[in-house]
């Protein structure tokens, strides 16, 4: 076994750092508002969890009281707002599973399970990432649960991988969860064959990191893998000896994250107005509760699928005469939501444009004021199922939506056409302050307008979808012709500048840039280095070949004398 994998010392009982826990953050526990009441059950109540934070981020000999409760607190606080305790399958795509991009097999030399991040399945900008954070958070969060205590081994599989899988914002997740979600877990991380091209970006992937985080780092190949892992528990790629291949079975209950303690403690979820459902903890995709009452019944056919919104955390499932509400997947097609197409967004597989304000111009002269101002609204819909929109605005007094409220099939577009009125459309009528929603949600049939009213008016909130634009109001006049045009240049210019995943994905490319530009440099550096040296070796070469040539011809002269030394004495 390799003599460099960090060892953890346990420096002070696990009651004595409770109590000095509870005691400093008295306030913070008792009030339930920076930390997750679940969370500190599970501090005091499981002695492996405890024992995770009293060992991670020591490296002196005493403990180190003030540091500890430090990451206690910054941990506490991440997992509470990053929602850690109510992960579950219903977050993320069923098909993370079987990708075989993030998944435990096999075991180290200290029997630490390997947890495999098979880095060249992802394909960075065509990812959810907020999607793959959760299932992340779900791979950390089911092994604390069900195994509280154990350490893993991260391994990164970089080989045959290149800038355009390495996504920084998941590196970067992936470290804080580690040294801040998740304290105490990570045993040591092992690198395996890293790319010459992905060198620079290590580089600044390494500024992240404390000082300390070095020796939990571990760079191999399929040679020195085998100082940490048995040729047996590697695979044929890795130059090992095992034949098996990983393949998720799919099982609700082994892929729930629940584990004892969970069972205990039920969470409640009320929906709007005096209907309300009391729903456990969801623990699988296709789990539901069959209940039928106090739920509003409508005359509509029963629904396939409902899909909820990434804010819900349970499923819910009504009666044949009911709708269905499943937490299936808040992704109907994973290359498609959440990312930008062209001049529009994508949200949860609606395509909108312009997704990010609504600037509504005149379609006559300003002195005339004759007329409305006119925006238009585009809808698609990308998934594979039917869904229904709604639009609503702060000032319905000011605004005409048409369509207001209608479905969409699969593939389906529609032109909204939103009307500021004329009585408005003044420089003094400050519209900057207006917004307009929209609402949507996936449905299984198709509904007639008297059942698609109906069915609006009892949707309970928690599977709806939302999205807010701004209003401005332009006052240059414009003809009808060149609104659409209008819309898609500043549809354009708003998701280069506005949308956040461009700007990352620019920031990223800048860093990679900038760190190709220095390694290109140091590279120069040093092939100028290796040329004055050839050139000194060229230079010894030649002088040694002079000085064989010199002894060459010396001696040749040498004997050439003595030879006729030699004749003139016999003469």
């Amino acid at each position: 076994m390799a003599s460099s994998i960090p060892t953890f010392a346990t420096l002070i009982s696990v009651d004595r750092f409770r109590e000095l826990v509870n005691k400093h953050f008295e306030k913070e526990v008792n009030e339930n508002e920076l930390y997750d009441p679940h969370d500190i059950q599970r501090f005091n109540e499981v002695d492996e969890y405890t024992l995770m934070y009293i060992q991670h981020g020591q490296f002196g000999p005493d403990f180190d009281a003030d540091r500890a409760l430090q990451i206690f607190n910054i941990s506490m606080s991440w997992r509470k707002s990053h929602n850690v305790y109510d992960v579950s399958t219903n977050e993320f795509p069923a098909d993370y599973f079987d990708r075989n991009g993030i998944y435990f097999k096999n075991r180290d030399m200290s029997n630490y399970p390997l947890l495999h991040f098979d880095v060249r399945t992802f394909k960075k900008g065509q990812e959810d990432n907020e999607a793959v954070k959760r299932f992340i958070t779900y791979t950390f969060e089911r092994h604390i649960r069900r195994h509280p205590g154990e350490k893993i081994v991260i391994l990164f599989d970089l080989s045959e991988t290149g800038l355009r899988n390495l996504d920084l914002d998941l590196v970067k997740f992936i470290i804080s969860s580690v040294q801040i979600g998740y304290p105490g877990l990570l045993a040591y991380m092992m690198i395996y064959k890293m790319p010459f091209i992905l060198q620079a970006v290590w580089r600044l992937i390494r500024s992240w990191l404390p000082a300390e985080a070095e020796q939990f780092i571990k760079f191999v190949d399929a040679k020195s893998i085998t100082q940490y892992v048995q040729p047996d528990q590697l695979s044929i790629a890795m130059g090992g000896n095992d034949t098996t291949n990983y393949v998720h079975l799919h099982d609700p209950i082994n892929e729930a994250v629940e584990d004892s303690m969970n069972a205990s403690l039920k969470k409640k979820v009320t929906f709007a107005d005096s209907n309300s459902l009391d729903l456990p903890l969801s623990s699988s995709p296709t789990e539901s509760i069959i209940t039928t009452d106090n739920i509003p019944k409508i005359d509509s056919p029963s629904h396939d699928e409902l899909l909820t919104p990434e804010e819900s955390n349970h499923s819910t499932s009504t009666s044949d005469s009911c709708h269905i509400v499943s937490r299936k997947s808040i992704l109907q097609k994973p290359n498609l939501v959440n990312g930008c197409m062209g001049e529009e967004k994508v949200y949860h597989g609606l395509g909108i444009r312009p997704y990010d304000e609504m600037i509504f111009e005149r379609i006559d002269p300003l002195s005339q004021g004759t007329s409305d101002c006119v925006q238009t609204l585009q809808l698609t819909n990308m998934g594979d199922k039917i869904l229904t929109f709604k639009i609503k605005t702060t000032s319905p007094d000011k605004f005409r939506v048409k369509p207001g409220c209608s479905l969409l099939h699969p593939g389906a577009k529609t032109t909204v056409s939103v009307y500021l009125l004329k009585a408005y459309c003044t420089p003094t009528n400050n519209i900057n302050k207006e917004k307009f929603l929209i609402i949507w949600t996936l449905i299984g049939h198709e509904l007639k307008q008297a059942q698609l009213i109906e069915f609006w008016k009892t949707v309970p909130n928690s599977v709806l979808y939302e999205h807010r634009l701004r209003c401005s109001l332009s006052n240059k006049p414009t003809s009808v012709t060149s609104i659409n045009q209008s819309n898609e240049i500043h549809s354009l210019h708003s998701s280069i500048s506005s949308d956040p995943s461009i700007v990352a994905m620019q920031n990223i490319l800048k860093d990679s840039i900038t760190l190709q530009k220095t390694t290109i440099a140091e590279t120069a550096r040093e092939l100028k280095q290796i040329r004055y040296l050839l050139l000194i070796i060229f230079v010894l070469l030649f002088l040694v070949l002079l000085l064989d040539v010199h002894k060459y011809f010396f001696s040749f002269s040498s004997s050439s004398s003595s030879s006729s030394s030699s004749v003139k004495s016999d003469l």
